[in-house]
């Protein structure tokens, strides 16, 4: 798993493209949600990623637009990183969000790479 996220060729999102800010931390905290959440089972990385869709989808705009709510854009930058980390563990190479990308291949070069395909086992 790459400390730091890699820079994928994607454009960036206008949303995103001026906060600077919140690419830059989402670097930080991203990884460090992938290593709390890496071990546990895919069932609960799929809750906790459908849990944080649904906090960022009802209060992400405090992102961009800020809030007079004292906590209000940390519940949304935290359920954004923390979605993202369990995107990134279950889904087969990785998530890339404004222009950032991660994933548990170790030395990932980026988006565009060619990820190994998880070995399964058919049943």
């Amino acid at each position: 798993m790459p400390i730091r996220p890699t820079r994928g060729s994607e454009p960036t999102h206008n949303a995103t493209a001026g906060n600077v800010v919140l690419v830059e931390t989402l670097g930080l905290a991203v990884p460090l949600h992938i290593a709390e959440l890496r071990n546990r089972p895919t069932d609960v990385l799929v809750a906790i990623a459908s849990r944080s869709a649904s906090v960022v989808g009802s209060k992400g705009d405090v992102l961009q637009f800020h809030s007079p709510k004292r906590g209000a854009a940390a519940e949304a930058f935290n359920a954004l990183a923390r979605g993202l980390a369990a995107a990134a563990i279950v889904t087969h190479g990785g998530v890339t969000f404004a222009g950032s990308h991660w994933c548990t291949v170790d030395a990932c070069p980026g988006s565009d790479a060619d990820h190994p395909r998880p070995d399964v086992t058919p049943s």
